[in-house]
């Protein structure tokens, strides 16, 4: 069969970056008035996607992927490539605070080629299953990872003559039809990471990709060297996006296609899409030191717990390469703290802070990640965190409002206290206030965001401009300095 894979564009006043959250996806606020992706803003393939394309194109299938964001499609530019392409089967992702615009996209698609079978994947798949199946946009529903199900798809439709109930009936006990849409009977979870093919970087505009983790104009390449969490912290989507179970990657294979992906594609930068990086500190030393031993000048970044590093391990990333780790504290409450699940770490936040400083000591920049509006939170439990934030004095702090991600014991039981005040999930972007707690309001949750940010700035804004004042020495030190001017102004043109 010809396939398309298909990222589709950020739907009319947002941005979505549809492979955070476990999948799920976040947005942000975009002026555009339709379909799009603005092009400062950060661009990354679906990366389930991606490796679906390989894997059809190793079972003899056409694939062709189409990243809408990067190239910056609207409705019309995709129509035009479909009708360009003719694929008989399309495969587009599905998000939650852009469920209603992908869905309405997918349906104009199908309105105009009747004939064209659509098939929608994402983790939103299964706690939404009812919303997209009776949405008429959708002809296939696939549950859980894409990549295991996608091939046996293409095969019961070659076999059933492009038919969808012969395609169920081809697909024997694999498919089956709910209603009108054929999905997967059983849930799909791939357990060996090992025997994915490499990502296919030949089929995405790899020079249009942007993350504000490297500097401007730095081309970068996404890969996972693992996959999965199996911590249970109540309000986390991952292990809905990516399984409880953490699966592993050969580690000379991650360095082959690290230094093939250097050498063939100029990348200079690797985010690692790993859920918990660190999380096998031997495993991550030994990456290390095959990236050291093939001298592979290259960055990259990473996301973990602050409980899974230590100063050697610190010190052997920073050496091979490591600019940045995001960390996830989540709360400075150490009460707060105790409630959200960290696995037994709820005694050790001062280690923890030790950690985050000692990264910073490193060379590494720590980024933090912070929630509120958890279970249990209060203004009280809100200016702990605040002089957690005064002691640390993080360079930079995402502030988000929890969001209850459906299929999380966080959404079963804030909807079952009736804490959730709205399930109009084009709310539910990973910023927005969606739910109250016991005792704050969704305006006192807005009210606590913005005096959390405006005390991180204040608090940082020395140590900012001393960090900036270094970095312009560092580069006019090495001669990098006009260089780098000369890229950021040629970026923002």
């Amino acid at each position: 069969m010809k396939i398309l894979l298909l990222q589709p564009p950020s739907p009319p006043g947002m941005n979505v970056k549809r492979d955070y959250a476990g999948g799920m996806g976040v947005a942000d606020l975009s002026a555009r008035g339709q379909y799009g992706h603005d092009p400062d803003y950060i661009t990354l393939p679906y990366m389930s996607l991606l490796y679906s394309a390989a894997i059809l194109e190793k079972h003899g299938h056409k694939a062709v992927f189409i990243d809408a964001q990067a190239d910056n499609l609207g409705l019309a530019g995709v129509m035009d490539l479909v009708i360009d392409e003719d694929p008989e089967l399309l495969v587009s992702v599905l998000n939650l605070p852009s469920i209603y615009g992908d869905l309405k996209f997918l349906k104009g698609i199908k309105e105009r080629h009747p004939s064209l079978h659509v098939a929608a994947v994402g983790a939103v798949t299964v706690p939404l299953f009812d919303l997209i199946s009776g949405s008429g946009a959708v002809d296939v529903i696939i549950r859980g990872d894409p990549e295991i199900v996608l091939p046996d798809l293409a095969e019961a439709f070659v076999m059933g003559g492009r038919d969808l109930l012969d395609a169920a009936g081809a697909g024997i006990d694999k498919f089956e039809l709910k209603g009108k849409v054929l999905t997967n009977r059983v849930m799909a979870r791939i357990t060996d990471l090992n025997r994915l093919p490499r990502l296919p970087y030949h089929l995405v505009p790899l020079d249009k990709y942007r993350y504000h983790g490297f500097e401007k104009g730095v081309r970068y390449a996404a890969l996972f060297a693992s996959r999965g969490c199996c911590f249970g912290c109540y309000y986390c989507p991952y292990p809905v996006g990516f399984g409880s179970n953490i699966i592993y990657r050969n580690i000379i294979d991650i360095v082959d296609e690290i230094e093939d992906l250097k050498k063939r594609y100029g990348v200079e930068g690797i985010l690692f899409r790993d859920q918990v990086f660190t999380m096998d500190p031997e495993r991550v030393h030994q990456l290390c030191d095959e990236i050291i031993r093939r001298h592979l000048k290259i960055a990259w970044v990473v996301e973990t717990r602050l409980d899974r590093v230590d100063e050697a391990l610190l010190r052997k990333m920073k050496e091979a390469g490591c600019v940045r780790i995001h960390y996830g504290l989540e709360s400075g409450d150490p009460e707060m703290f105790a409630r959200v699940a960290k696995g037994g770490v709820q005694e050790k936040m001062e280690d923890l802070i030790c950690n985050f400083k000692l990264t910073e000591k490193t060379g590494i920049h720590p980024h933090m990640f912070l929630l509120i509006g958890l279970l249990g939170e209060t203004k009280d439990s809100i200016r702990r965190t605040m002089r957690t934030i005064r002691e640390i004095k993080p360079l930079t702090l995402q502030v988000s409002i929890v969001t209850p991600y459906p299929g999380t014991p966080l959404f079963e039981e804030a909807d079952r206290k009736g804490l959730i005040v709205t399930k109009d999930w084009s709310q539910y972007t990973g910023f927005n206030a969606v739910m109250r707690t016991e005792t704050l309001s969704v305006e006192d949750l807005i009210k606590a965001k913005k005096v959390i940010t405006r005390y991180h700035r204040r608090v940082v804004r020395w140590k900012r401009l001393a960090y900036l004042a270094r970095l312009a020495l560092k580069y006019a030190g090495d001669g990098s300095l006009w260089k780098r001017v000369c890229r950021r102004l040629a970026f923002m043109e």
